[in-house]
C-alpha cells in the first residue's frame, strides 16, 4: 500500500446492470401509441407502416390487449420475413417481459408465461430496429403445463431435431418440474448440429446458451455444444427447448441433466451442513484472511487489519462460513510462520469439491528474483510483507500448490500484487485477484473506509452484491470478477486523481481455466425457499 489520500465519505452503493435473462418487474413506460386493440386467440395478421405511432423510440408498434385468468399458461409469437420482430408484454402484478429473438440466430419473437393474476395484459408488437415497416403474424395460444416430452432431472434423454418446422414452434421441447432454489444443470450435445439450449420459466424468464466453449467433463464433446446452469427462482414447470443455431442443421442429440436441491440453513447452523460450494455444489468455502495495519519495519497503514477481519465477518454474515472454516491473522499475529501454517491447514482440510479463499491486505514490495527463476521475466520477485518479513510470489505459489481444492482464489490488496499472477495462475482451478499491476503501487481506500479498494469490493461481493447477473442465489466466477472490475471503474478517479503522473492503479484479475459461468458458491435460502436479502452489515473502518 502507499500513503492515504484524503477524501470525504462516499456512497457505499455500486450500481450494476442485470442480465436480460429474466423479466424486470416494473411499470411500463408511458406510450403515445394508439389505444390497444383486443387480441383474439389464434393468428392475427397485420402490417407495421409509417403511420403506426411509436413510443418515442423510433420503432413502429401495434398494441393489443387480452384478458387472462390467474394461472393461465399462454404463448405469444410474432413472425415476419420483412422485419426483426420484438414483443413486449405488460400485465398485473408488475409483469414486464421484453423479447427480441425467441432463439439465437432467429428474428422471430416469442414470450411464454403463466399469468400471475387475472386481468388485462398488454401485448406490444414492435421491432428490434428503428423504422422497420412490414407484415407480421401475431399468434396467441393457450398452453398446457406439459409442452413437449417429460424430462427427468438426473437422467439422460436421447432425441432428434427435425428440419425447420415451418409454422410450428421451432426446436424439440421438453418440460420438467423444479423447486425454488434448486440448481439445475443441462448439457445438450450433438455431433450433427450446432446446439442451442433455451430454458423458459413460468414468469417469462429465459436462459440461453449457444456454445459452452468447453469439451465436457471427459473432454470428448464439442465447444459448439450447450450448457445451462439455472438457479430456479420459483417452483413450477420449466421448459427446455433444443434448437440448431440459425435453423441450420438437424439430427440426433443428447440431454444430460442434474439437480442440486435448494441450500437451506438449519436452526443453529453458522453455514450449511450440506454441500453448497464449488462447480458441482457439493463443497464448502474455507479461508485464510490476513491484514496488517500496524507494522514495525514499515509505515503504518489505514484499515488493512480490518480488511481481514471484515472479509471473515462478511463470509459469516452471508452464512458461507462458520468460525471454524476460517483463519484470521491481523497485525503482529500475521507472521510468516502463521501465514504458512494457515496455508498448510488449508492443504490438510481442503477437498476437491471445496473453494478456498486466501486473502492479504498490507504492504507489498519487490526484490531480485533467485538466479534461474524463469517465471520472472523482469528478474524481480514480488512480495507480501508480513509482520516479521516478506513472502515472495514464488514461496506463496509453492505453498498453495498443496491445496487440492477445486477452486482456489488468491486475493492480494498490496503494492505490486499483480506480479503474483505469473507464479499463481499456472494450473487449473486457480483465480487471481490483484489490486494493481506488478509495477504499480496500490492505494489505501479512506474514501471507502477500507484498507484497500479490492478489500472493500471483495467483502461487499461476498455479502451477495456481486450476485446480480442475475440475482439468483449463486455467485459465478465471472459475476465476481465483473463486480470487482465495475468497482474499480467507479473508483478510478479516487485511486488515480486527475493531474497525477503516477501509473494508473487498476484491478489485475485472471480466472485462468475457470469459466465465467462456474459457480463459486450458493447462498443459503430461507425455509420458504426465498432468497435472503443482502445482509445489512457496514464493514467499515473508523474514520481516519
Amino acid at each position: 500500500m502507499t500513503h492515504a489520500r484524503a477524501a470525504s465519505a462516499l456512497s457505499l452503493s455500486l450500481l450494476l446492470g442485470c442480465a436480460a435473462t429474466r423479466p424486470a418487474l416494473r411499470s411500463p413506460a408511458a406510450s403515445t401509441e394508439a389505444p390497444a386493440v383486443d387480441l383474439s386467440w389464434g393468428d392475427t395478421r397485420a402490417e407495421l407502416t409509417a403511420s403506426d405511432a411509436s413510443a418515442g423510440d423510433g420503432r413502429l408498434a401495434r398494441r393489443y390487449a387480452i384478458a387472462l385468468s390467474e394461472g393461465e399458461r399462454v404463448r405469444f409469437t410474432m413472425r415476419s420475413t420483412a422485419l426483426d420482430a420484438r414483443l413486449v408484454v405488460d400485465g398485473p402484478a408488475g409483469l414486464h417481459i421484453d423479447n427480441d429473438d425467441a432463439f439465437p440466430g432467429r428474428n422471430d419473437s416469442a414470450v411464454m408465461f403463466v399469468a400471475p393474476a387475472a386481468g388485462r395484459y398488454s401485448v406490444r408488437a414492435t421491432t428490434a430496429g428503428r423504422a422497420q415497416p412490414g407484415a407480421f403474424t401475431l399468434r396467441a395460444e393457450r398452453l398446457t403445463a406439459s409442452e413437449g416430452a417429460p424430462l427427468a432431472l438426473g437422467a439422460t434423454a436421447e432425441s432428434a431435431l427435425d428440419a425447420a418446422p415451418g409454422e410450428a414452434m421451432p426446436g424439440r421441447w421438453f418440460h420438467f418440474e423444479a423447486r425454488a432454489g434448486a440448481r439445475v444443470r443441462l448439457r445438450v450435445t450433438s455431433a450433427a448440429f450446432d446446439t442451442v439450449a433455451t430454458v423458459l420459466g413460468p414468469r417469462g424468464q429465459s436462459w440461453v446458451n449457444d456454445d459452452a466453449n468447453d469439451l465436457g467433463p471427459d473432454r470428448t464433446e464439442r465447444p459448439l455444444d450447450s450448457t445451462l446452469e439455472v438457479m430456479i427462482p420459483e417452483s413450477g414447470t420449466y421448459h427446455l427447448v433444443v434448437t440448431s443455431y440459425g435453423a441450420r442443421g438437424a439430427g440426433a442429440f443428447r440431454v444430460a441433466s442434474s439437480e442440486r436441491p435448494p441450500v437451506m440453513l438449519r436452526a443453529g447452523e453458522e453455514a450449511p451442513s450440506v454441500g453448497y460450494a464449488g462447480a458441482d455444489g457439493r463443497g464448502r468455502v474455507l479461508g485464510l484472511y490476513a491484514g496488517i495495519t500496524a507494522y514495525t519495519g514499515h509505515s503504518t497503514l489505514y484499515g488493512c487489519a480490518d480488511d481481514a477481519r471484515y472479509l471473515g465477518e462478511a463470509m459469516r454474515a452471508a452464512h458461507l462460513q462458520g468460525a471454524g472454516d476460517q483463519t484470521v491473522l491481523v497485525d503482529g499475529a500475521a507472521t510468516r510462520a502463521a501465514f504458512a501454517a494457515g496455508l498448510a491447514g488449508l492443504a490438510a482440510r481442503a477437498r476437491p469439491e471445496d473453494v478456498v479463499v486466501v486473502f492479504f491486505s498490507g504492504h507489498g514490495n519487490v526484490r531480485p528474483a533467485a538466479a534461474g527463476d524463469r517465471t520472472e521475466l523482469d528478474g524481480i520477485d514480488e512480495t507480501i510483507e508480513l509482520a516479521d518479513g516478506p513472502l515472495t510470489d514464488t514461496e506463496v505459489a509453492a505453498a498453495l500448490s498443496g491445496v487440492r481444492a477445486g477452486t482456489v482464489i488468491l486475493a492480494l490488496d498490496s503494492c505490486h500484487a499483480g506480479g503474483f499472477a505469473d507464479d499463481w495462475v499456472t494450473g487449473p482451478g486457480r483465480i487471481g485477484l490483484f489490486s494493481s499491476d506488478a509495477d504499480v503501487l496500490s492505494d489505501t481506500a479512506e474514501p471507502r473506509r477500507a484498507g484497500g479498494y479490492l478489500s472493500w469490493y471483495l467483502r461487499r461481493a461476498v455479502l451477495g452484491e456481486a450476485d446480480a447477473r442475475p440475482r439468483d442465489g449463486v455467485l459465478q466466477a465471472g459475476e465476481l470478477t465483473d463486480y470487482l472490475y465495475a468497482g474499480f471503474v467507479a473508483d478510478h478517479a479516487r485511486m488515480n486523481p486527475p493531474g497525477s503522473n503516477d501509473p494508473y492503479q487498476r484491478l489485475e484479475s485472471s480466472r485462468g481455466s475457470v469459466p465465467w459461468t462456474q459457480a463459486l458458491w450458493m447462498y443459503p435460502r430461507r425455509p420458504d425457499g426465498a432468497l435472503s436479502p443482502v445482509p445489512e452489515v457496514a464493514l467499515t473502518s473508523p474514520e481516519p
